[in-house]
């Protein structure tokens, strides 16, 4: 499967450095697959050159093994290992022992979490895709398709400050301590960017997920291996989100789709046009995207581009306005223009501060039942495709009290 990504931005942003696994450990540069999960980057440290690592003789009831440590003057990094963190699936983390610590707080939740429609998803061979995942039944817009499990969670700043020997020894302990099914499970997957297997898969496969590590601050990468099955489409079916809560990630349908239908998600932020797309996915990923927004002919594209690029030169004057430049009667047109666009384009997922904004305008205007249409729409947005359980609330919180002063 053409699936390249070491960290990419689950709602836009940038997220990680590709280069944190090279054999340099450099992080000059954030790298492209920062796009899907709108999180902050991890800071970039120089390597201290310290022989002071060794095992730690440390035991802790959830973990399975007693945890490999290598330490630095400022910071400890331990392998920790359970073999049971949800549905008998294994996880390895490698942070300090306190980030791990903190981790474990999630593991309740991630057990507790509802079903979803794993057992009726199938891994098939994609002509030019190499393997995707398939919908074995139908799937209602909205619907959870996947709650994936970790089976590594790693500390982006590790490698920076060790020697590349030392991280390999943190990562083939994570790897080898998980249980038989998900190591061989994490083996499997695609090997497309360099170096050992385990640097190879963490590189090719793994997303940026920022968690609750106790207040170490650190940026982490996760390894989702159900999720890395999942191919990329410019305008996807499939919408990706890591919950905090439960350290899971979830897969949820944009829109109805078919038995026999392959999902896709968008590795890049979905407004991009279609040469920055492109361009990101060769540089980031190393392919040429083949989906069909990406193969129509030459009319369509230029339509959809400019449609893309009147999307967000509308975005940017409404972001920008101020009290001298507010104008309600224009604000209206322009976001019902936007909307208009997002439906037309599948922007869906980033409309939320649009329709939010236009409640407030009406409510401004006195129109009150139009105000709390507005206002549900933005919650009803939040909640579908932003509000992560165990993430921020305010968006949400600042809707919900808009309702509550217009009496909906």
């Amino acid at each position: 499967m053409i699936f390249l990504r070491f960290s990419i931005a689950l709602l836009g942003t940038i997220a990680l450095s590709v280069e944190a696994l090279s054999p340099e450990y450099q992080c000059d540069r954030p790298a492209a697959q920062q796009q899907l999960f709108g999180q902050r980057p991890a800071a970039c440290r120089q390597k201290e050159l310290h022989e002071d690592a060794g095992p730690e003789a440390y035991s802790h009831p959830i973990w399975s093994h007693s945890p490999f440590c290598i330490s630095r003057p400022d910071r400890r990094y331990c392998t920790h290992t359970t073999q049971d963190f949800r549905n008998r699936k294994g996880l390895s983390i490698i942070a300090s022992s306190v980030a791990a610590e903190a981790a474990t707080r999630a593991f309740g939740f991630a057990r507790r979490a509802p079903s979803d429609l794993s057992d009726q998803l199938e891994v098939r061979d994609i002509p030019g895709k190499g393997k995707g995942l398939i919908a074995g039944s139908s799937v209602k817009r909205g619907q959870i398709i996947m709650l994936d499990s970790p089976r590594i969670i790693a500390s982006a700043q590790f490698p920076a400050r060790m020697t590349r020997s030392e991280g390999l020894q943190l990562f083939n302990f994570a790897l080898n301590w998980l249980p038989d099914e998900d190591r061989n499970l994490v083996l499997s997957l695609d090997k497309s960017l360099g170096g050992t297997d385990i640097e190879n898969i963490m590189k090719t496969n793994s997303f940026a997920c920022q968690i609750d590590d106790g207040g170490v601050g650190d940026g982490y990468m996760c390894l989702f291996p159900s999720v890395s099955r999942i191919n990329h489409a410019c305008r996807p079916n499939a919408h990706a989100r890591f919950i905090p809560r439960t350290l899971l990630m979830e897969i949820k349908a944009l829109r109805d789709i078919a038995p026999g239908e392959e999902i896709s998600i968008s590795y890049g932020s979905v407004d991009l046009k279609h040469a920055d797309r492109q361009k990101l996915y060769k540089e980031g990923w190393g392919f040429k995207c083949t989906c069909d927004v990406c193969t129509a002919d030459a009319y369509t594209i230029a339509g959809s581009d400019q449609r893309r690029g009147r999307f967000s030169q509308l975005r940017e004057r409404l972001n920008s306005l101020t009290a001298e430049t507010y104008d309600a009667q224009q604000i209206v047109a322009w976001e019902k223009e936007v909307l208009e666009l997002s439906e037309k384009e599948g922007l869906d997922v980033l409309v939320a501060e649009d329709l939010e904004r236009m409640a407030y305008v009406y409510a401004g205007l006195g129109l009150v039942e139009e105000a709390k249409s507005w206002a549900r729409k933005a919650r009803l947005s939040l909640l579908e495709w932003t509000i992560v359980d165990g993430g921020s609330e305010n968006d949400v919180r600042r809707v919900e009290e808009l309702l509550r002063e217009l009496g909906g």
